[in-house]
């Protein structure tokens, strides 16, 4: 028994002294704060795994280790001071290079394929940030929890940004948060087994900066503070240095937004993109040169845009209406489907003139159509990734509104969403519109997959003609809102069928019935101004392709031959139709940019042009397309915009237009 009692004994001491050298004692805080978490923790994966739908089967073990290491957190361990140094150390430099690749794997790329500079330049921002919040939280655990939450946040935002819209965040997308709380409800957040499994170690990784939590002495926070304003300081020189962008091909491209995110990596090309927000100069721009050169080519008749009408016509009441999301697949390539989704657009042929129009965007930012329409200025001059809307357009800034009032024209914007989105409120005081209505002041419009649809917003469109044409001409400007994403293929019955390509493309399918939607709605519209006695020009073009699935696009590029150019154009090239119910010559064009259409719409009108018109008119004659995509001249040859940026009438463009947005005084 003495054996047994002192063999207890030792057992005891033994237990005491492993206890005391490995463990601490735990205080009633720890231990309920770990509790709460675990509970937390809990609560959230049973959201995730059934509320989001997340395929969540190959993530338990994932799972299971952050669970043990929250409850591990009731129990102090006691780490020798040194060891905390070192792995805090380790622990803190890692942190950042987890960062980037989780950013990078969220949108589909691959570290190991990117160039040494643009993983250590991205590497070298994020850490940056970090050093930043450890100067804030003097400490590991909180710096590494702040840092990993921001950038994991900013790598599942970007990911759901790219998959609704082709490319991830760009600089600009600061202006647009109003926008995309706006749009947002049209989207399902998918957490897929992915973005779940990214969460999960980016929990791992903080919950490891708590198990060496240890806060320092308050020298060391000083020393991470300068050294953290040295390299903001070193960043922000680089930024700015075009020379440095240029040289090691770090600026973002124009050409394609997906590649360039890709190339750089995602935050680089965010970063870079802030100080290309403003519009430098172009060389050797002389405001008096620019001017005469601008008149003198405008005084040269141009004959591409003249339309022949009827001559006892005088201001038309002129009726503009962008539809959301409106294109024409068969433009793509080789689309059979199961019954035509826009008959009526391709029966109707008198008095109109119809073609194709190139425009600035691909699966969404709307109002950069928006605003190359109404002003004819072209998106191709501006820093990648601009919004104009947000960035450019102030009180007096030319516009065919501002055209038309001279005229003595009643204008009307309406759009059936929030007056926020996209600074619209702002925008079209700033033109100088002199009424606008938006969604809360429609009352009980008819919808379509819970937005206003086409056929709603053509009566209240109807309703504000009814109440405007007898004082006079009116100019009146629609943006639809019927068919913006995303496309789930479940909120239309009957849908059209695709039978070639014939694969499953639910959203396409889903997108294209909306199409024929679109289509039997503006017939019905354009009946009702045949019946109308006063004279009407409608010009009616798409803002820009949707974002569906990307395998319909790729299946139907493989169907058409040319340049990797011209293919890419393609999906650009939205439907346009200019119609009268008068007298018009029939015309056909095979493709125009965006930023010709409002002058041929005022041709079509017989609206004296600006003097800026009259020189489009004569630069269309060389170049029918000048896109931020792609440049073609009057021979079909298409250019990429780094070949055509060099073109001397070109450059010339890019000054003229320079005056006349940022310098006509």
């Amino acid at each position: 028994m003495k054996k047994t009692k002192l063999g207890k004994y030792k057992f005891q001491d033994v237990g005491n002294k492993l206890y005391k050298k490995f463990f601490e004692k735990s205080s009633k805080v720890r231990i309920l704060g770990a509790a709460a978490v675990f509970l937390i923790y809990i609560f959230f994966w049973n959201f995730m795994d059934t509320q989001m739908k997340a395929e969540t089967e190959n993530l338990g073990g994932l799972f299971t280790l952050d669970g043990i290491l929250i409850l591990g957190l009731m129990i102090k361990f006691r780490i020798p001071d040194k060891v905390k140094e070192y792995l805090s150390l380790f622990l803190f430099l890692g942190a950042p290079a987890f960062c980037v690749g989780v950013i990078e794997s969220l949108h589909d790329n691959s570290v190991a394929k990117m160039q040494f500079l643009f993983v250590f330049l991205n590497y070298f921002l994020i850490l940056t940030v970090f050093m930043l919040l450890y100067f804030l939280f003097n400490n590991t655990a909180w710096t590494v929890a702040a840092g990993t939450g921001i950038f994991t946040f900013y790598g599942l935002l970007y990911s759901f940004v790219k998959e609704f819209r082709g490319n991830g965040l760009r600089a600009a997308d600061i202006y647009a948060v109003k926008t995309a709380a706006n749009v947002a409800e049209g989207y399902t957040l998918d957490f897929t087994e992915e973005r779940m499994q990214v969460l999960l170690w980016a929990i791992l990784l903080v919950l490891t900066g708590f198990y060496i939590f240890r806060k320092n002495k308050k020298r060391v926070r000083i020393i991470t503070g300068a050294v953290s304003l040295c390299f903001i300081s070193i960043l922000s020189l680089l930024i700015a240095d075009e020379p440095f962008l240029e040289e090691y091909s770090v600026k973002p491209y124009l050409w394609e937004l997906e590649v360039s995110e890709k190339d750089h990596g995602a935050f680089l090309d965010f970063a870079v993109g802030l100080p290309f927000l403003k519009v430098e100069k172009p060389e050797g721009y002389e405001q008096e040169a620019v001017k005469s050169s601008e008149a003198a080519k405008g005084s040269r008749e141009g004959r591409g845009l003249k339309v022949e009408t009827s001559e006892n016509i005088k201001k038309p009441h002129i009726i503009a209406i962008m539809n959301e999301s409106f294109s024409d697949f068969r433009k793509l390539g080789a689309i059979e489907t199961n019954r035509p989704f826009m008959p009526n657009w391709d029966n109707r042929q008198e008095n109109v003139i119809k073609g194709f129009v190139s425009v600035p965007i691909f699966g969404g930012w709307t109002a950069n159509s928006e605003f190359e329409f109404l002003t004819g200025f072209s998106n191709a001059f501006f820093p990648s990734g601009t919004i104009p809307f947000q960035n450019y357009v102030k009180q007096g800034t030319p516009s065919l509104n501002s055209q038309l009032k001279a005229h003595g024209y009643t204008s009307v914007f309406m759009h059936p969403m929030d007056s926020s989105g996209w600074n619209r409120k702002n925008v079209y005081e700033f033109l100088g519109f002199d009424e606008a209505l938006y969604l809360d002041d429609m009352k009980n419009p008819e919808t379509l997959r819970g937005v206003v649809s086409d056929r709603g917003d053509y009566k209240i469109l109807k309703e504000e003609f009814e109440k405007h044409k007898k004082n006079g001409p009116l100019f009146l400007f629609n943006v639809t809102m019927q068919n913006h994403g995303g496309y789930t293929g479940s909120g239309m019955p009957n849908p059209i069928q695709i039978t070639n390509p014939g694969e499953n493309f639910v959203g396409a399918e889903e997108y294209l019935t909306l199409v024929e939607e679109s289509d039997k709605a503006l017939e019905e519209l354009l009946q009702y101004f045949e019946q109308e006695e006063e004279p009407v020009v409608v010009c009616v073009f798409g803002d820009h392709y949707p974002k569906v699935e990307e395998e319909i696009y790729e299946a139907l590029e493989d169907t058409v031959a040319g340049t990797p150019a011209e293919k890419t154009s393609l999906k650009y090239q939205v439907p346009f139709m200019i119609y009268a119910n008068y007298d018009i010559a029939e015309k056909q064009y095979e493709n125009i940019s965006l930023n010709y259409l409002s002058t041929l719409l005022c041709e079509t009108a017989g609206i004296s042009l600006t003097d800026y018109q009259k020189y489009l008119e004569n630069l269309y004659e060389s170049y029918p397309v000048v896109n931020v995509y792609g440049v073609k001249n009057s021979q079909g040859e298409w250019f990429t915009w780094d070949e055509a940026s060099e073109f001397e009438e070109i450059r010339e463009y890019e000054k003229i237009q320079y005056r006349n947005l940022f310098d006509n005084n």
